[in-house]
């Protein structure tokens, strides 16, 4: 019985932490993120997580470009069933427009992508950007979540 408690706490441990945010910063804390599983990048629920929005919002120009960095904090790639990683804006509320696509590889855990992103013309506040990573792999979550705040404007406001 011992064994059995042993092998589904790892088991849950390795399947528990898989996706943080770097820029814009996430909303909960970036603690470990340089240890693979760490307990600061595990959000299942979308769009983001159940958590709360963060004093901290970031505002971004209409048109503008925007580079987003996050990291495959725990690696879940299938080869016979590749995923995907994706970065959206809009409400939290309401419908995300996806802005970025790329399908996941076998990197290792830890490995930083980054997108490269057009602020669409939608402004507003409380807004979020979105990233997931939609595993696909039947031996792990479907997806893993994180948002950061942010509010758009036009250009002639900044």
């Amino acid at each position: 019985m011992w064994m059995k408690l042993v092998i589904l706490s790892i088991s849950a441990y390795i399947c528990t932490a898989h996706l943080c945010m770097l820029s814009p910063p996430q909303r909960t804390a970036l603690n470990d993120i340089n240890k693979a599983g760490s307990d600061s990048c595990i959000l299942l629920a979308g769009p983001c997580g159940k958590t709360k929005p963060s004093m901290n919002m970031l505002y971004l120009v209409a048109g503008q470009n925007f580079t987003v960095v996050f990291q495959k904090n725990l690696d879940h790639f299938d080869s016979a069933s590749p995923g995907y990683w994706s970065v959206s804006i809009g409400k939290e509320s309401g419908t995300l427009k996806e802005l970025f696509r790329t399908a996941d590889t076998a990197t290792p855990s830890l490995t930083v992508y980054s997108a490269n992103i057009t602020i669409p013309e939608q402004t507003g506040k409380n807004m979020v950007i979105q990233t997931q990573y939609v595993t696909k792999n039947p031996k792990a979550p479907a997806a893993f979540y994180q948002c950061a705040d942010v509010a758009v404007i036009k250009k002639a406001e900044y």
